[in-house]
């Protein structure tokens, strides 16, 4: 599979997920969850290096509602998992020491932005 195609599935996954009466926008809303719920909590269970512990995200599929029914629903919210953790590390906004993570000056400063500048911050590693 093409690095291109991981992101139109994974974008492909959101839509369908996404509540359209809503205005919420679920990849931004995902990553914010995730580095304010790193931030909050210091004892964050980590699987390897850098992965988080899968009970982590159950809490944010039960958050944001998702329902993973499906292979594929399974396979895109690992491929999202992958991507939050891929942009928050390249992004600096994380950082993974002695079996723990924490929010950096980075992550705390790109969590005081508006949620347009997010999703635009986000979007440089879509396109």
């Amino acid at each position: 599979m093409t690095d291109e195609r991981l992101k139109a599935e994974l974008l492909s996954w959101f839509n369908q997920q996404m509540d359209l009466s809503s205005a919420q926008v679920d990849i931004v809303d995902g990553f914010v969850f995730m580095l304010k719920k790193i931030g909050s909590q210091s004892n964050l269970r980590i699987v390897g290096s850098s992965t988080l512990h899968p009970r982590f995200w159950k809490a944010h599929y039960r958050a944001f509602g998702y329902r993973l029914r499906t292979k594929a629903d399974q396979h895109a919210a690992k491929q999202m998992h992958e991507f939050y953790i891929r942009v928050a590390l390249t992004d600096g906004f994380i950082s993974f020491e002695e079996k723990k993570v924490s929010v950096t000056a980075k992550g705390i400063e790109y969590l005081s932005q508006q949620k347009e500048q997010q999703l635009e911050q986000i979007l440089t590693h879509i396109w």
